[in-house]
């Protein structure tokens, strides 16, 4: 796996974002480090051999002609208690892009080559500091822009999922091993035949845990991503006062005018750690025009991505809305009806919905005064998350999705054939392939692509 992918020299790279900034790190990991130091570095007091894992203020040098580049403050982290688990090198100096671009062609002219977008926590991975769950769960941390999203890579970074996995791994180990036993020593009179509630029981406590697992997928794929919230309705039904009242400021146009939106306006807001990408719509009617038309068009084509609806009706006037171009939609995607304008008198009721409408939630709003807003937020979230405890975890990965499901089916295979009373060696061979899974999951058996694919998301520095 190592060949071609990866090597031990020295690697350097610039860790904090481009730009002004007081602070910027340049930070290096390999065998090289404290020879790069001793060659870059002048303390500020008598030089000494840099202490591990403590800061040194000085200056950086280029040591082929003395000058200065800039003030600094140094650490020399020495294996093996380090992120990598190798020698570790960072430069705290002031976070002018072309000072630390001096600093970085330094340690790069002196020895030490670029690093790869995510080769620090590679290294790590490979020299078995985390495992490829911890990995994936740092570029979640530095991508995680919700509260939720930032929980759950802390949790997944912290070992939930590792451990969950090697519970998992070893309730199916201690079947394996009784079954190859029996495989081995088929004649031995001291090792009987595995007793049905030795395998049947574990197994099925394993299928439980996996799909309990596997269902939290969508709710965490939502927390991680967001969730596509459409809003629908007539024109002049408060569409676009309602995406602006959600929203705390003025992202729509609001006119008397019906009509006024046609094209898709779209806006990200944060409700009890979930995202929310709300998406403002054309107002359901026969087109007046052809930007109309193409308004409705865009309607119809973005509904089916759309994880919930929020369908927002005038209540200050009898319902006379035809929804028939999306009815079809909405039945199939959870939907609220939000019954607009509390602010006056009401003439639009539930009982005067759609029969197909009878089902949906109907919550009474005002979106010039926000009445109501609040509510609806909590059923929208909790329409799309159910009820979810804080200490719960949430698979929000799809790689572990994928493999995970290929768990369950051979765990399944592998009940059902000692139910029919297939061969041990097949049942074994159900249970051996299960582990392979779980195993790739952890990286253990990752082969170089499946790591490129990983890493190739973080960005270089990491």
């Amino acid at each position: 796996m190592k060949d071609g992918f990866w090597d031990h020299r020295t690697i350097a790279a610039i860790a904090t974002p481009l730009g002004l900034s007081g602070i910027g790190i340049v930070r290096a990991s390999g065998p090289e480090c404290e020879s790069l130091a001793q060659k870059v570095f002048v303390p500020a007091r008598a030089s000494h051999p840099l202490p591990s894992h403590r800061f040194c203020y000085g200056e950086i040098i280029d040591p082929e002609d003395g000058h200065m580049i800039d003030e600094a403050l140094v650490v020399l982290m020495r294996a093996p208690h380090t992120y990598t688990r190798e020698d570790c090198l960072e430069i705290q100096a002031h976070g002018g892009p072309r000072v630390l671009q001096e600093i970085l062609d330094l340690l790069l002219r002196l020895g030490a080559r670029l690093a790869r977008p995510g080769e620090f926590t590679l290294r790590a991975f490979l020299n078995g500091r985390i495992d490829l769950t911890q990995a994936e769960a740092v570029v979640d941390l530095i991508q995680a822009n919700t509260r939720s999203a930032l929980e759950m890579a802390r949790r997944q970074l912290k070992g939930r999922l590792s451990r969950h996995l090697l519970e998992t791994m070893d309730e199916i180990l201690e079947v394996l091993a009784l079954l190859e036993a029996q495989i081995e020593f088929p004649e031995e009179e001291d090792i009987p035949p595995p007793d049905p509630t030795q395998v049947l029981l574990p197994l099925q406590n394993v299928e439980h845990r996996l799909k309990e697992l596997i269902l939290t997928y969508g709710r965490g794929k939502l927390c991680k991503e967001g969730a596509h919230v459409a809003i629908l309705g007539a024109p002049n039904a408060g569409k676009s006062s309602l995406l602006n009242a959600l929203l705390g400021y003025e992202r729509a146009i609001v006119t008397e005018i019906p009509g006024t939106t046609r094209d898709l306006v779209e806006e990200t807001l944060e409700w009890k750690g979930l995202p929310i990408r709300a998406i403002d719509t054309a107002g359901l009617r026969p087109p007046q025009d052809p930007i109309e038309a193409e308004g409705l068009r865009l309607l119809l084509e973005r509904i089916p991505q759309a994880d919930l609806i929020i369908w927002v009706v005038d209540g200050s006037r009898p319902f006379d809305v035809d929804v028939s171009p999306v009815a079809a939609l909405m039945q199939k995607i959870p939907c609220i009806v939000a019954l607009n304008k509390s602010d006056l008198p009401q003439r639009c009721f539930p009982q005067d919905l759609p029969d197909f409408a009878q089902s949906f939630p109907v919550l009474s709003i005002s979106a010039k005064d926000g009445t109501g807003l609040e509510r609806l937020l909590d059923t929208a979230r909790e329409l799309l998350m159910g009820t979810v405890g804080t200490e719960e975890f949430l698979l929000s990965n799809l790689r572990h999705k994928e493999l995970l499901e290929r768990v369950l089916q051979d765990v399944n295979r592998a009940l059902e054939g000692f139910r029919q009373g297939l061969y041990v060696e097949l049942i074994a061979s159900d249970l051996r392939d299960a582990i392979a899974a779980l195993e790739e999951i952890l990286g253990r058996r990752a082969d170089g692509e499946v790591l490129h694919r990983i890493f190739e998301k973080f960005c270089i520095g990491k």
